[in-house]
């Protein structure tokens, strides 16, 4: 599992680090800015997950995750992301952020690593103390199928209406 963690708080980066010591198959690839991980993503490297400290300067985990849901809306493959969050009050933030999950620091070894797998698998979250998600949907995202026909949707560009 490739992870790429945004961070510029050796603290927070040594707790994440700490989590996933001894698991097999788990590389972490650190960055200390926003910027520079959604550089590195549109660089083409690819990571199962983004685990992004919310405090981090100059702009923080949310844009991090605004950027990456963004280019997810535009048809890139993107990985899901976890915020790293220092309040309670900060995750009406996160979900608006359309972040996939967050967890409180201090962060808990035994249940952010828990998380992760969840996250990485797309399974449910599992129901532990700091952590959570309810990803807000973008005024982008269409109800409805997916894989229904523009005419399904909305109906067509210069079309009548019905």
């Amino acid at each position: 599992m490739r992870v790429l963690l945004v961070c510029d708080n050796p603290r927070v980066a040594s707790q994440v680090s700490s989590a996933l010591l001894g698991e097999p198959g788990v590389e972490i690839f650190a960055v200390g800015t926003p910027q520079r991980g959604v550089a590195v993503l549109d660089d083409g490297d690819a990571f199962d997950v983004v685990v992004a400290d919310n405090d981090t300067a100059p702009s923080g985990g949310f844009y991090l995750s605004r950027e990456i849901k963004a280019r997810g809306q535009m048809g890139q493959d993107v990985p899901p992301v976890i915020l790293l969050l220092a309040r309670e009050q900060d995750i009406f933030l996160s979900n608006w952020s359309q972040a996939d999950a967050y967890v409180l620091k201090p962060v808990d070894p035994f249940n952010f690593s828990e998380a992760l797998h969840s996250v990485v698998a797309g399974a449910p979250l599992p129901a532990l103390p700091g952590i959570g998600g309810d990803p807000t949907p973008s005024l982008l995202d269409v109800p409805g199928d997916d894989d229904a026909p523009a005419e399904q949707i909305g109906g067509s560009i210069g079309g009548t209406a019905p």
